[in-house]
């Protein structure tokens, strides 16, 4: 079964309504998601490849995310993906909110993103098969040359610019 999220307004407050992600997507409803960038003291930066069953830009390269359920806030949806997607049991004060966005692309999704300090390996993941291919750690600067390079940013999802903003935010704080 498709899970529920809440339908929103353009300035991002719910209108009492729910749908199925397929629907809200289908007809182009305002929406929620939660993005979670993950970093480590070795200067790297998680993402996971999509799985090729993903709606949107399946096999590709992308940071943790999902879609705020109804009734669930952005930080509930964070944990959840985090523990969903990675195995990773964060707490609510593990996650620092960087800032609000509406989707680069799409512009009907409202996005909080996050940030995770985590030091744990990749052979401590557990990858949800039907989300997560595989996970890797990439050093700051391969993330920059790679995304900034219009033929080899080809195995990410197409947001050059938010993830380089991210990055740059990341890399200030190491």
């Amino acid at each position: 079964m498709d899970e529920l999220l809440d339908i929103v307004d353009e300035s991002d407050q719910t209108t009492g309504q729910t749908k199925s992600k397929k629907d809200i997507h289908r007809d182009g409803d305002y929406h929620r998601a939660a993005h979670m960038w993950i970093y480590n003291d070795l200067g790297e930066i998680l993402f996971q490849l999509r799985s090729h069953t993903k709606d949107l830009y399946p096999g590709l390269w992308d940071i943790t995310g999902g879609h705020v359920g109804a009734g669930e806030t952005y930080l509930g949806a964070a944990v959840r993906e985090l523990q969903e997607e990675l195995g990773i049991a964060a707490s609510p004060t593990d996650l620092e909110l960087l800032f609000n966005q509406r989707d680069p692309v799409v512009q009907r999704e409202f996005q909080q993103v996050f940030l995770l300090g985590y030091n744990g390996g990749i052979q401590t993941l557990r990858l949800q098969a039907e989300e997560v291919l595989d996970a890797r750690f990439f050093t700051v600067q391969e993330l920059r040359d790679q995304v900034a390079d219009k033929d080899r940013r080809r195995i990410f999802c197409p947001v050059p610019k938010y993830y380089l903003n991210v990055i740059n935010m990341i890399e200030q704080r190491l």
